[in-house]
């Protein structure tokens, strides 16, 4: 009986209840975990199917729309009257004389191969007639180039020839291995897809486009540890991912998709509604096990530590609870004794006097609080908001729910003149804002004004009567602080009336769009209402390819000259600050790329990378172009380093075209002057300049066609024969190409500007 009450005293113990209440508490958690997770499991599984699913679909619709773009690309340029009318001639290349036509020809094609999304490896045309096929590189007998250039087991010559029989106008072929075997050297040119496009009414002239099967599988395909096919409406495999192409599906796929299991695998298949293509993923169910086995480990073993670690944090913190508590308990029970006896520990003395000293304080306080309730607001966001870099969340909280409330940002800008008097912008800054903050107080009931950043200032007004009167109140600070407009100037945005403060984020996201809209002036700018953005700036292919043309030339001016006239571009249609701030990350990057064709890349890392922060600070065009002037300068001054110092074939290349250029200028001119092949000058001056040599001599005279179009007592046929064109058709053909206009247009777009 002893023993009996001595065992329950220990269960009734406050240690013992602490312990069991902590292990119960732990207990339900780990089966509530333990059933979720096999409720989760079975759900991840189908996850794992449907995401599985969906890479599927995406990977269909990416295909579809490349097939079908690669389709118009191919057909569009029926449209073009100045191709279909070569076409016409090389149809019959001997008998027309033609031959002259080719090179138009083979740019249409570069152009499109040269575009990334397309995915073109090689654009060919057959020609039945003459028995010859026209491709990126030149030329060549039809039978020569499907057995030696673009050699495939899969397709024969003959195969090819057959194609003018068979009547349809696209088709894909089943993607083969192509190889170019040439002086018993046998080159790799990649896993490609075929496909035939016949434009009408043609039927002796066929496109064959080569696709990169793999580029497109890399883009579109995003499943690991998958298989990948694609069959046509027959049934039979045009693509696949995996090397053993015996290991392709056997099977009918019915319906437009589907999924089934086989052989231990998960089949996923969609059929294309453009091209009635099959598409079909195959995943090993053993991969989706071992996810699920790998997923089951390490529950188990985090579910194991937990218990663990909950365990032995519990038997501790009980302990810890037990005793001060026991302790406590003793010093209620001498306090409520008979006899009056004192504690043994002072602290419990203490914390009994100071209990009833706090409770009335409290109550002093909390009627205080009932009849100051404004004021401890105002002091409470005062205190806050003096924390420059506090979180608008936190703001959230100080604000009354139901006040309505207006937002005011204003960025400060310092000028030049600033930097002259060796004051602190955090200082200079901070007085602005106390000045906003005593301003606004006295003009308005109730305003807070606090820092949000080095260089912004906020300002809320709470229930604000009309927003009109908002106005008046910040027309008035502006005229104020314009009296230093020589030391800086503001940009202020003043958004809409909210109703309470869930919309607070709202707000300030809001007006700092409206920052963004800024134009490009020293002055203070008081932006009342938002407006949508014109979108980013980015440069046409023509603008890029004039850029890096006047870039190789080497002459800084002219490169100066082309960016001056498309940041005054930007300044007359009133580009915000932002537009101009892309505008240079654009031409930044456009600079690498070229030193990069220049094959400088080494040297690019020599040279300074652009500060791209200054531009924060920047008001004027010229600030832009001074800043444009110091990027442009060290690197014009590798191009020209390396052009005279290290390249004297080069060198004596560009300056004979550049004092000739009215004259007949050719690749087999310059060959003989030089005394080399024409072949080993095309590669040697594009290993150089990342530039064909025809490319340059074009550019280049286009650049000088532009300058003398500003001339205005100049025809235009005078100056085709100034740069080397005799014939005033062919320059302006050449002209509109480079420069997506003719001479004409262009004359009476930038030949008034520049007069």
């Amino acid at each position: 009986m002893r023993g009996w009450k001595r065992l329950s005293w220990r269960t009734n113990s406050l240690f013992a209840k602490l312990m069991i209440s902590f292990l119960v508490v732990i207990a339900v958690l780990a089966i509530f975990n333990f059933a979720s997770f096999l409720f989760l499991k079975s759900k991840i599984h189908q996850e794992i199917v449907k995401y599985n699913e969906s890479n599927l679909k995406h990977a269909v619709e990416q295909y579809e729309n490349h097939f079908r773009l690669a389709r118009e690309s191919i057909i569009s340029l029926n449209q073009d009257e100045m191709l279909i009318a070569n076409l016409n001639l090389l149809r019959n290349v001997k008998a027309a004389n033609g031959y002259d036509r080719m090179n138009s020809v083979m740019s249409v094609i570069k152009v499109l191969i040269a575009n990334p999304f397309l995915s073109f490896e090689n654009i060919m045309l057959y020609f039945k007639n003459d028995a010859y096929v026209l491709e990126k590189e030149g030329t060549s007998k039809a039978g020569e180039m499907f057995a030696k250039y673009y050699a495939s087991s899969d397709y024969s010559p003959e195969f090819w020839l057959q194609q003018f029989d068979e009547s349809y106008t696209f088709r894909l072929l089943p993607a083969s291995e192509f190889t170019e075997v040439s002086a018993n050297i046998r080159k790799d040119k990649g896993y490609l897809l075929p496909a035939v496009i016949k434009l009408m009414p043609y039927k002796d002239v066929y496109f064959i486009v080569m696709l990169n099967s793999n580029k497109m599988f890399n883009a579109y395909h995003y499943s690991e540890d998958t298989d990948f096919y694609i069959f046509n409406e027959t049934g039979s495999l045009i693509f696949t991912s995996t090397a053993d192409v015996n290991a392709h599906p056997e099977h009918d796929f019915k319906g437009e998709s589907g999924r089934f299991t086989e052989n231990n695998q998960y089949y996923f298949y969609q059929k294309g509604m453009q091209t009635g293509l099959t598409y079909v993923s195959v995943v090993p169910i053993k991969s989706i096990s071992n996810q699920l086995m790998q997923l089951n480990i390490l529950f188990i073993s985090l579910l194991l530590v937990v218990i663990a670690l909950s365990i032995m944090t519990s038997i501790v913190l009980t302990m810890r609870l037990d005793r001060p508590i026991k302790k406590i308990i003793e010093a209620v029970q001498q306090r409520h004794s008979v006899m009056p006896v004192s504690s043994h520990v002072r602290e419990f003395d203490m914390i009994s006097e100071k209990m009833s000293s706090i409770l009335r304080t409290n109550d002093q306080m909390t009627e205080d609080l009932d009849k100051k309730k404004d004021l401890l607001r105002y002091y409470a966001y005062t205190n806050k908001l003096r924390n420059i870099h506090m979180s608008l969340a936190e703001l959230r909280e100080l604000v009354v729910a139901d006040t309505p409330f207006i937002l005011v940002l204003y960025q400060l800008t310092m000028k030049a003149k600033f930097a002259e008097l060796d004051s602190e912008l955090d200082k200079a800054v901070y007085f602005i804002r106390e000045y906003i903050n005593i301003f606004l107080s006295q003009a308005y009931n109730e305003t807070i004004t606090f820092q949000m950043d080095k260089d912004t200032v906020l300002s809320l007004f709470f229930c604000p009567d009309d927003a009109v009167e908002v106005e008046e109140v910040l027309e008035q600070l502006l005229q104020v602080l314009d009296v230093d407009r020589d030391l800086f100037f503001l940009t202020v945005a003043v958004s809409p009336v909210y109703p309470n403060s869930g919309h607070l984020i709202a707000a300030y996201e809001y007006a700092s769009s409206m920052l963004t809209q800024r134009k490009l002036d020293d002055e203070t700018q008081f932006i009342r209402t938002y407006r949508s953005t014109k979108g980013p700036v980015h440069l046409t292919v023509l603008e890029e390819e004039e850029f890096h043309t006047r870039f190789m030339s080497g002459s800084e001016q002219a490169v100066l000259d082309w960016v001056s006239r498309q940041l005054h571009a930007l300044y007359k249609r009133e580009a915000s600050v932002e537009e101009f701030k892309r505008f240079a990350k654009e031409i930044a990057n456009l600079l690498i790329k070229s030193l990069m064709k220049l094959n400088l890349h080494r040297e690019q890392s020599a040279l300074p990378l652009p500060v791209l922060e200054r531009l924060n600070t920047f008001y004027s065009v010229d600030q832009y172009l001074q800043w444009f002037k110091q990027q442009l300068s060290p690197a014009i001054e590798q191009v020209n380093r390396k052009q005279s110092d290290h390249d004297p074939m080069t060198q004596f290349i560009l300056e004979y075209v550049d004092q000739h250029l009215d004259q007949d200028i050719t690749l087999e001119i310059m060959a003989d002057k030089l005394n080399i092949t024409p072949g080993y000058l095309s590669t040697y001056f594009k290993e150089k300049t990342g530039l064909n040599f025809s490319d340059y001599l074009n550019g280049l005279r286009i650049q000088r066609a532009k300058e003398l179009l500003h001339n205005l007592e100049l025809k235009v046929q005078e100056i085709s024969i100034r740069i080397g064109y005799q014939n005033v058709n062919s320059f302006i053909r050449m002209f509109k190409r480079y420069s997506g206009m003719t001479p004409g247009e262009y004359r009476k777009k930038y030949g008034a500007q520049k007069s």
